[in-house]
């Protein structure tokens, strides 16, 4: 039985408003028997300043992606400050390889990927998440 251990981005998450669901889909397209999805904290604040956010545009998806982490993520505690996403998620993810993260963040996809850390990402294009 395949398990793939996903960490998801804030860019992840919010594809959730777009009603992707996440651990159906991650586990159709990396053909996994079962997924656990985890998040760090750092991003769950990261979601919670959108979403307290007066921005039209971002509240409501941040709003949508905080329901799905309190039903479907694990949380990981990492003690980092807010703000610091991307580089908790590269620090976390460097010290436990058995992580796969998930990420729409082009920059951060190709900065994990030269740290030899495994990247999955969307393709809108395609409607399907592929190893990038």
């Amino acid at each position: 039985m395949r398990l793939c251990k996903l960490l998801l981005d804030t860019s992840a998450l919010l594809l959730v408003s777009e009603g992707v669901d996440l651990d159906i889909k991650l586990r159709e397209d990396l053909d996994c028997d079962r997924v656990e999805l985890y998040t760090l904290d750092v991003v769950v604040s990261e979601l919670r300043n959108l979403a307290s956010s007066k921005s039209v545009k971002k509240a409501p998806p941040a709003k949508h992606a905080l329901e799905y982490v309190t039903k479907h993520v694990m949380v990981v505690k990492t003690g980092i400050d807010e703000g610091l996403g991307d580089r908790a998620l590269i620090s976390y993810a460097s010290a436990n390889p058995d992580y796969i993260v998930v990420t729409l963040d082009k920059k951060l996809r190709k900065l994990l990927k030269l740290m030899g850390v495994k990247v999955v990402t969307w393709w809108s294009s395609r409607c399907r998440f592929s190893i990038a």
